[in-house]
């Protein structure tokens, strides 16, 4: 064998023992990474700024997963209006609120809505970013609608009450506690709550 062969032979061999272990490298080799991830509350639930609020005895309990109870005055108006009850702050994503179980005991009311709204972002109780209907009976509640906030901003929570007119003589205040659910999709489902 000449001298330019036994190098040819030389070369083939290094590059041979050379491709083997890069075209076997994803083979034998392993990577492994260990992340931490921090649970975020997607909410901040705070009472809201109003003296009504003291007025209808409104208690946030349980923020992480809210309870929310509020006495509510029965009188033979055609609605009674809570301004700015509660404050909520979307902090991260855009997540959906709405109203995964309710309860009422009192007088029999036609509707009670919850009216979200962003001042902020030029949002009003008129023009609010959304409304959760509640229809309250002496047997069970129901709820219908979701409201969509954006991360970062503060948003308040008004109640407007609608009675069964006409109320009965001797009706006392009705008591309504709402289990709020927050969701990362428009229509919230129904939780079971104790």
């Amino acid at each position: 064998m000449n001298r330019i062969g036994k190098l040819a032979l030389v070369a083939g061999i290094l590059a041979l023992a050379l491709a083997v272990p890069i075209a076997t490298a994803h083979l034998i080799y392993v990577y492994e990474a260990q992340v931490t991830v921090q649970p975020v509350t997607p909410l901040l639930w705070l009472n809201g700024t109003s003296s009504e609020v003291s007025a209808v005895n409104l208690e946030l309990t349980n923020k992480s997963n809210p309870q929310i109870s509020l006495d509510i005055p029965i009188t033979n108006s055609t609605e009674t209006y809570v301004y700015q009850a509660l404050r909520v702050e979307a902090l991260a994503s855009s997540p959906y609120l709405y109203v995964a179980n309710c309860s009422y005991s009192g007088p029999n009311l036609t509707s009670v809505e919850l009216i979200v709204y962003a001042p902020t972002l030029g949002q009003s109780p008129t023009s609010p970013a959304g409304k959760i209907t509640i229809t309250p009976s002496s047997t069970s509640c129901t709820s219908s609608g979701s409201v969509q906030l954006a991360a970062g901003t503060i948003y308040y929570v008004d109640f407007a009450v609608q009675p069964s007119l006409p109320i009965p003589y001797g009706a006392s205040s009705g008591t309504l506690t709402l289990y709020i659910g927050v969701s990362n999709q428009g229509g919230g489902v129904a939780l079971p709550y104790p």
